[in-house]
Formats: structure tokens, C-alpha cells, sequence
């Protein structure tokens, strides 16, 4: 069989490292090879894997983030070819393993990690893998023993791709606007999302929040048991000071050891999944006891200089910037900006100017944002031209009791190759004198 990858990194090296073992033939496209892991080179220099060349090809499978209206997949959809998303592919492979999958703007990471945690403290194996950063590709699954359950986080861009796909339990979070600059618009967005439900039979089970206007009224078209969470919810998990599960009281909301209103919904959702396949209550807390948060979402870095610094560098939109905000106490300095993708911020600017102390812009809209201070009325505000510089000026804000938080509300590929090294950079930075 002749296949072709459109990219070799983190999820498709997986697939080319399993094609090749089984002798297929495996072709390449790939963009950035300076990028190339050290595993990928090494397929590629020892000609395990062949150079994209054009030609027909039996199969087709793509990274999670290889753009749709780039002319190489353009010119084999053109010939007819079908391309599948590499989470596809391994579900194929693993013939209908028992998925639990998590989509959604945001939130998607921690409420996987946290199903994980409650399904790990139950005593259920489980993989927890997909989309998620950092973390394991689904592909890796290829090569390790079946799971009784598969956690995944999702995303848009290989929900556009998938077919066959069949989450026993599909979870979405909520829906705001994201990834304009990949997506033609927002219906395209959305659509995209709902098709994680599109497989799913009667007896599955599909999570919504209730408190999302648009996700709750999509719910009628669901084929699956639909069970609800949120503050509002009715049937499913509440929310009201402690979690309930339809109307009967678990246990205190206080046992979630992450800060925020938009973590207690994370944990409701987890929660929800939770109560969908039987586990016990007691199980349930002991995994959200358990759960410390992932690395780059309000990721406590401790104190220096009797300032708290915070790095949320996962924060890649407004939605999710505005909860992150609003879920740390003290006076804030902000490090701030970087890349568009549809959303101009206006909401998280306006509460900057209410509510930070100072804020420190870097990255690509640095002017843009700027110009937007400036127009109303706010000059506590510096640019950096780096993180370290970012850093500096941020520290030349505050005073002992203050936080200085990384909370860009954008994407971090103006500067960096991703949030990871944005954060990481912010975390080497703050060790800095």
C-alpha cells in the first residue's frame, strides 16, 4: 500500500514509524524539516520514508494541524484521493476502541486530564493522549497494549477529517470564537466541532454544558443520551457550592484544588463523563482531589522578590484569558499578546483597563494593542521586544504582595513555535536577574 503523511511531526511520526514496520510504503510531505525531530531525520535520512513526489496513493493521512487549502492536500482531494486525520487512522487501526473524547474552545486539556485522574483513582487503565500539550499522541497507541478506555482531547482541525470516529462518550466544553485564521468562519468552526457527535448511536452519551447558550440548544440534535453540566444545569451536574448529580448531592465543589469558576466546570464535565459509565462517588473526589492542574494553564511558578508568578501561556483566546483573569487574586501585572486568529480582544482589553495593575504587551499585535490602551485612556501599559524583556518590565511595576501573570489571550506563533516554548520561555525568563 502506498501512503502519503502530510507531516512528520508528534502525531504522524507514530503512523510512519508503525507503516513502515508493517512494510508499507510511506511517503512524506513535509514543510519545515529544519523542525524535524531527531526520530522523523532519521526516517527520512536512512529512506525509510520517501519525499513527497506526485503521484496517486492508496491512503492519505494528515497531521492534526495541516492547513485544509494548502495545494498538496487541494491537488489530491482534486484527484479524488480521501484524506483522513491521524486520530482516524489509529481508530481504524484499534477497531473501535472505547473512546472518551473532549472538544471544545476551551477547557478541553484540563477536563480530559481530570476524567483521567478520576477514571486512574477507580482503578480503570486509561490512556490520556490526542490533541493535548503536553502529552501523547494517539498514534502512540499503535504500539502499546489495548486500554479499556482511550481519553482525548480533540481539536476542530481533526474533527474536520475524521469518518468513521466513534467517541462512546463525546464531551464538549463550550464554544467561543477561535481559529479564525484557520477555519473560513465561525459556522465552519462549529460544525467542525459537532462532528464528534455525528457517530455516535443511542447508546452513547454526549456532554454539554448547559450554560452555553449555543452548545445546550444543539443538544436536539444529539442521537446519544445527552447529560448536561453547569451552574444552571437541571438533569446532569449542577453546580451551587457543591457538584450534584441529578438533584442528589456528591460531594463539596471545594474539593477541586484549581482556582476558578471556569476550572468548577471543567470538573462537572469530568464529573458528568464520571457518572456516564458508573464510577463510584467516593473514586470520583479522590480524582479531583488528586488532580495539581497541567503544566502552561495557571501554572503556579511560586514567588520571587515577594511577587507570585503565574504562567498561562496555554490562555490562546479572549474567552479564556477574561477566566483566567478573573481566577487569580491580588493586583496583576499582565504579560500579554502575540498572534491573531478572529477574535480582536476588545472584551479582555476593557478589563485590563478596569482591573490590571499594569500590563506588559508582547508579540506581533503589540501595536495594535497599544493603540487600543491609548485610545482609552490607559498608559499603564509597556512594550517588550522578548520575554525576558517582558519580564523585566513587568517586575518594574510591581511591588511585594503583587502577581505578575504570562495571560497572552493569543496564539503564540509570531515568536515562538508554540504556547509550550512561549511558557517555557516565560518560566527561564523569570529566573533571570
Amino acid at each position: 500500500m502506498k501512503v502519503l503523511l502530510l507531516g512528520l511531526g508528534r502525531a504522524n511520526l507514530p503512523v510512519a514509524r508503525y507503516l513502515v514496520q508493517k512494510g508499507e510504503q510511506v511517503s512524506v510531505f513535509e514543510e519545515n524539516m529544519k523542525r524535524l525531530s531527531e526520530k522523523a531525520r532519521y526516517l527520512v535520512d536512512s529512506n525509510q520514508v520517501r519525499m513527497y513526489g506526485d503521484g496517486d496513493y492508496d491512503l492519505v493521512i494528515t497531521s492534526p494541524g495541516f492547513p485544509p487549502d494548502h495545494p498538496v492536500p487541494n491537488g489530491l482531494k482534486a484527484k479524488g484521493m480521501q484524506i483522513i486525520d491521524e486520530i482516524e487512522f489509529v481508530y481504524q487501526e484499534l477497531k473501535d476502541p472505547e473512546i472518551i473524547a473532549v472538544t471544545g474552545t476551551n477547557g478541553k486539556s484540563t477536563t480530559a486530564a481530570l476524567i483521567s485522574s478520576i477514571l486512574s483513582e477507580a482503578g480503570i487503565r486509561n490512556f490520556l493522549g490526542g490533541n493535548i500539550a503536553p502529552g501523547t499522541p494517539f498514534s502512540e497507541t499503535l504500539f502499546l497494549e489495548r486500554f479499556p478506555y482511550y481519553v482525548l482531547e480533540i481539536s476542530s482541525f481533526q474533527l474536520l477529517r475524521i469518518d468513521r470516529f466513534h467517541p462512546h462518550i463525546a464531551v464538549l466544553t463550550n464554544l467561543g470564537i477561535d481559529h479564525l485564521n484557520w477555519h473560513r468562519d465561525m459556522n465552519e468552526y462549529k460544525g467542525a466541532k459537532l462532528r464528534m457527535f455525528i457517530n455516535q448511536r443511542e447508546t452513547d452519551f454526549a456532554v454539554l454544558n448547559y450554560d452555553d447558550d449555543w452548545v445546550r440548544t444543539s443538544a436536539g440534535g444529539m442521537r446519544a443520551r445527552v447529560v448536561f453540566f453547569g451552574f444552571h444545569a437541571e438533569q446532569g451536574v449542577a453546580i451551587d457550592g457543591k457538584f450534584h448529580y441529578d438533584r442528589r448531592e456528591l460531594f463539596s465543589s471545594q474539593s477541586l484544588p484549581l482556582p476558578g469558576r471556569h476550572n468548577l466546570m471543567n470538573a462537572a464535565a469530568a464529573i458528568a463523563v464520571s457518572k456516564s459509565i458508573d464510577v463510584d462517588d467516593r473514586a470520583i473526589e479522590r480524582g479531583i482531589k488528586a488532580f495539581k492542574g497541567l503544566p502552561h494553564r495557571l501554572e503556579d511558578l511560586g514567588e520571587i522578590g515577594g511577587v507570585h508568578y503565574i504562567n498561562n501561556s496555554m490562555c490562546t483566546n479572549a474567552a479564556a484569558a477574561i477566566a483566567s483573569f478573573q481566577a487569580v487574586q491580588g493586583p496583576k501585572i499582565v504579560i500579554m499578546g502575540g498572534k491573531h486568529k478572529g477574535d480582536e480582544g476588545a472584551r479582555y482589553f476593557n478589563l485590563l483597563i478596569k482591573e490590571a495593575k499594569a500590563c506588559v504587551v508582547l508579540g506581533e499585535n503589540a501595536s495594535y494593542i497599544a493603540g487600543y490602551f491609548e485610545e482609552n485612556g490607559f498608559h499603564n501599559y509597556a512594550i517588550a521586544k522578548n520575554m525576558v524583556d517582558a519580564v523585566k518590565k513587568a517586575r518594574m511595576f510591581s511591588a511585594s504582595g503583587d502577581v505578575i501573570m504570562l495571560n497572552p489571550g493569543f496564539a503564540s506563533f509570531d515568536n515562538f513555535g508554540d504556547f509550550l516554548e512561549r511558557g517555557e520561555a516565560f518560566r527561564n525568563a523569570i529566573h533571570q536577574d
